[in-house]
């Protein structure tokens, strides 16, 4: 509410475009974010079968592999990458519930300015 006061009609339509264009934007990235999360997510699994497949060729016991896949330097870094990714998905998720409920705001306070106006303009008159 600009200068301490109710909006107006054309403030409190700007103030709800501008919360949906930003839960927009938000959503936008939570899918953005989940699609880099699920390619991370190949790239791990993809490096990880193979050094697998690799370390059990080169004689390793089945037992060991896995666990010697998953420390090589090279898919190591693709579970680290990974999981960035995934904390990047979780934060874009908390911050489209935000926008979401930045919105509801938006419309909760233009609902009370348009109120407040007509009550004010019917007393006036």
């Amino acid at each position: 509410m600009a200068n301490n006061r109710p909006w107006d009609l054309g403030e409190a339509m700007e103030a709800c475009r501008k919360a949906a264009r930003a839960q927009e934007h938000a959503e936008e990235e939570v899918r953005r974010s989940a699609r880099e999360l699920a390619l991370a997510d190949e790239r791990y699994r993809v490096a990880l079968a193979s050094k697998i497949v690799e370390l059990r060729a080169d004689g390793q016991p089945a037992t060991l592999s896995a666990d010697l896949a998953r420390g090589d330097k090279h898919v190591a870094e693709l579970r680290r990458l990974r999981d960035i990714q995934e904390g990047v998905y979780e934060a874009m998720k908390q911050a489209s519930w935000r926008h979401t409920s930045n919105r509801k705001d938006a419309q909760r306070f233009a609902d009370w300015s348009q109120r407040r106006e007509f009550a004010e303009a019917g007393m006036a008159t």
